[in-house]
């Protein structure tokens, strides 16, 4: 086995040059990057479309931090893709505006769309069968071989899968879907959906837990029904509720119940005033909450210039949020997604196994893990790790045991460092060094739960991950992105390109669907309770005005 991370490649610090596309006519374009006011600005102009400027970080300082923990995946191969035919370059890449891009990082996360059908109609969804005016919905045999083609991959195979849509949930083999997965050997089975399914039907939990799911992403926009009414189009707060009692109701028949990660899209001016009271929420109920996952909304379909500007909330506005209106963390408790990879590169070549490396961009995403003890007090985990001295050290132990006969022996190199780099004295009340390595071992994998359970206080993971619109599209963030989508004809595209920017999606969609109407003469069971799903509940509408 081989290192799974290498250097970055690109120019670290700032001003920059980067390539974009035009938001009208999706033309690539050259960008330049530079720092303005504290922030990090993208400009480009467009010879027919004239010039456009965006926000890209609203932090220059959390900019080049992030940039200082930057790696670079080895590439992604995949030779199921069906429309290569014979050639034998199977490099996964996209074209944008006649230009091929390779992709550089492993598919860190797959998401496979079960359907575009959905029982609500939200404003600000990526895919709707109502609003498309088609159905896609792949057949079983399709869902499989799109999971096998993912667990083909070279040279690190997919280990992570999310079932999406529309709402997965309404696909008519979901359960068996799920089951597929596990038996196809992915070790994390996650679900987005918008929980309706989970809260008001015990039994299809229950199955879709025993089948194998891991994890329900669950959507999360805020803490009130005034929220939902204006991001949903209707009242969902009791649902989420109900998801979070159902998951509990599993315990009563010895089940496990799956991991709750919230995700909040969030918009300036709609719910980021509350982005603190989520995260309190998700500690009040971290019997079944392992973590919030917060998405700055992307800007899609006609917009102006004017809309983006006053509408734009980046990663460091979710991080200036979460210090203001909690106090729990500050801008230096956070770190960009490739922090980790010196971890992955380290297991790979120790196990002789190519891991899932997370070497996205690292102005993709960013997280922190906060510990609160039984008092309320919360201490994030980069206040008592040296979090950079452990990425450099352990990315340097790494690329020493590379090149060793005895690989094995730099485990206790590994847990010098770690030891080394631990502030026993900052940690939580009732956590020790000991028990912190074990939770680091465990923390990625359900053992985790059985650790956490012995011990009075909490662990949170508090995320952002600011998907790319139109305006802020960063050619070299899509080479890097580590989530991906599979399509029915097997090929692999990045999140930020079938959803955005190019829109594959559109021709994915329109290539493997069936027009609605026609869809709901052959499916009228289907159909009829798509119409049902639709005709949202008394207790669910706003509110009528009342009279004076």
């Amino acid at each position: 086995m081989t290192a799974t991370a290498t250097n970055y490649a690109l120019k670290k610090g700032l001003p920059k040059k980067t390539r974009s596309i035009c938001p009208e006519c999706g033309k690539i374009l050259q960008a330049d990057i530079y720092a303005k006011d504290g922030k990090v600005w993208m400009d480009k102009t467009c010879p027919e479309h004239g010039k456009f400027s965006d926000v890209y970080w609203g932090d220059e300082e959390m900019y080049l931090r992030a940039e200082k923990f930057a790696y670079d995946g080895v590439g992604l191969h995949n030779a199921m893709d069906r429309t290569i035919g014979d050639d034998p370059d199977d490099t996964v890449h996209i074209v944008i505006d006649g230009e091929r891009i390779d992709m550089l990082s492993c598919s860190a996360i797959a998401n496979l769309d079960l359907t575009n059908r959905c029982n609500m109609n939200c404003p600000i969804c990526f895919a709707n069968a109502n609003d498309a005016g088609y159905v896609y919905e792949p057949t079983f045999e399709q869902v499989h071989d799109m999971m096998v083609a993912l667990r083909s991959e070279k040279p690190i195979k997919c280990t992570a899968i999310q079932f999406a849509g529309g709402e997965p949930t309404v696909y008519p083999q979901f359960i068996e879907a799920v089951a597929d997965a596990k038996k196809l050997g992915f070790a994390q089975v996650q679900v987005a959906t918008n929980g309706i399914k989970f809260a008001r039907d015990y039994e299809f939990l229950k199955a879709a837990k025993e089948a194998g799911m891991n994890t329900i992403y669950l959507q999360f926009d805020g803490l009130t029904d005034e929220v939902y009414l204006r991001s949903r189009g209707r009242k969902m707060m009791a649902v989420k509720l109900g998801v979070l009692e159902n998951c509990r109701k599993l315990k009563t028949d010895g089940l496990k119940p799956p991991s709750v990660v919230l995700v909040p899209v969030v918009g300036k001016g709609m719910n980021d005033d509350i982005i603190g009271d989520i995260v309190r929420f998700a500690f009040d109920n971290a019997d079944v909450v392992r973590g919030v996952n917060f998405q700055p909304i992307a800007f899609t379909g006609r917009v102006t210039n004017e809309e983006v500007a006053s509408g734009r909330f980046t990663l460091p506005d979710l991080v200036e949020a979460v210090e203001t209106q909690t106090g729990f963390a500050t801008k230096e408790d956070w770190y960009p997604v490739p922090v980790v990879a010196p971890i992955s590169k380290f297991a790979s070549i120790i196990l002789g196994e190519n891991k899932v490396t997370f070497t996205t961009h690292p102005h993709c995403g960013i997280a922190t893990y906060l510990f609160q003890d039984d008092k309320g007090n919360v201490v994030p985990f980069p206040r008592f790790v040296d979090v950079p001295r452990f990425s450099a050290g352990l990315n340097e132990i790494a690329d020493k045991a590379e090149n060793s006969r005895f690989k094995k022996l730099y485990v206790a190199k590994l847990v010098k460092l770690l030891n080394s780099c631990t502030d026993e004295s900052k940690m939580p009340e009732g956590l020790s060094k000991k028990v912190f390595v074990e939770l680091i071992r465990d923390v990625m994998s359900d053992k985790s739960k059985d650790t956490l359970a012995a011990f009075s206080w909490k662990m949170m993971l508090i995320a952002g991950m600011h998907f790319q619109d139109s305006f802020n599209y960063d050619v070299e963030r899509v080479r890097r992105c580590g989530v991906h989508y599979v399509t029915p004809d097997l090929r692999v595209i990045p999140f930020c390109a079938y959803n955005s920017g190019p829109e594959f999606r559109k021709g994915v969609e329109e290539e493997f669907s069936v027009p609605l109407e026609e869809w709901k003469k052959t499916h009228a069971k289907e159909a009829k309770e798509l119409a049902e799903a639709l005709i949202v509940p008394k207790d669910e509408q706003a509110d009528e005005p009342q009279k004076e």
